[in-house]
């Protein structure tokens, strides 16, 4: 598992990324491949008001598509129905946001479609993200996210993905790391780096993402969600941004720690002299 993660970080070092644009639309060469379903997810079927209106902009630009809102228990019932084999481990997962996270990925194996968080709103149509056997953005600071993704029904890559979620599903102590690595955008991060059909996968890029990019060409807007996180998600992000000051500190220790323990052994080699000399 982290000799995965590890060699999927180094990948990103230097990706061979196919990109997902808007531009596409205009080749002849590409059709749609994805189905015209628009999927989203929420405890109940009522949404929260402060996501409403990100929900409707999408709803908006896309009168032509099937909207899917689904609930905890239409998940449930969904996963029980089309894939039994997943049931031990999707009710084993301590935390739902982990549910949340497998249910967007069997929903699209099984019927595709676009999948968008609701704390995310639209600017503009995404006819560009049916192109693509999937789609999934770029995100900050490597790899794909899963807010936002699209998929055509019996998609190789989520079929490369979802039998390898069990084995994915370990306690590592921290809620954060453990939702990430398990279910969430490093899951899927790392088994893009070793699926091998990399070339049928489109990845948006951040300006058409929108969230870490503002140079106004955004597809997307991002409201404040991720409902899901806990303390311990602060305390990872707070490091992310004083990762350099950390780096420093965690040299300085590391040398001063070898120091004690060269200055230990010096002692000590001192000491045995003095007692043979004796």
């Amino acid at each position: 598992m982290f000799a995965a993660a590890g060699y999927s970080y180094a990948w990103w070092l230097r990706p061979e990324v196919h990109w997902a644009v808007p531009s596409q639309l205009d080749d002849d060469s590409l059709s749609p491949v994805v189905p015209k379903i628009m999927h989203q997810t929420w405890q109940t079927t009522k949404v929260p008001k402060k996501w409403q209106a990100a929900r409707q902009s999408c709803l908006d630009l896309h009168p032509e598509y099937e909207h899917r809102l689904w609930t905890d228990a239409d998940g449930l019932e969904f996963i029980e129905e089309h894939y039994p084999w997943f049931l031990p481990t999707y009710l084993s997962y301590p935390y739902n946001i982990q549910r949340v996270d497998v249910l967007r990925y069997f929903i699209l194996h099984k019927l595709g479609g676009v999948y968008i968080d609701l704390d995310m709103g639209c600017r503009h149509n995404l006819d560009f993200m049916l192109l693509h056997n999937f789609t999934a953005p770029m995100t900050h600071p490597v790899g794909i996210s899963n807010d936002v993704m699209a998929a055509r029904p019996g998609d190789a890559y989520l079929g490369h993905l979802l039998p390898r979620l069990a084995h994915w599903n370990r306690w590592l102590g921290i809620k954060y790391i453990q939702v990430m690595f398990s279910t969430g955008p490093m899951f899927l991060t790392v088994q893009y780096s070793l699926f091998p059909g990399r070339r049928d996968v489109g990845i948006i890029p951040k300006p058409t993402y929108g969230k870490y990019d503002f140079s106004g060409d955004a597809y997307f807007y991002h409201l404040h969600g991720s409902s899901w996180h806990a303390n311990d998600a602060s305390f990872i992000f707070w490091m992310d941004r004083h990762k350099l000051a950390l780096v420093l500190l965690g040299s300085l220790l590391a040398a001063g720690l070898a120091g004690a323990v060269c200055f230990k052994c010096v002692l000590q080699r001192g000491y045995r002299q003095l007692k043979s000399e004796e």
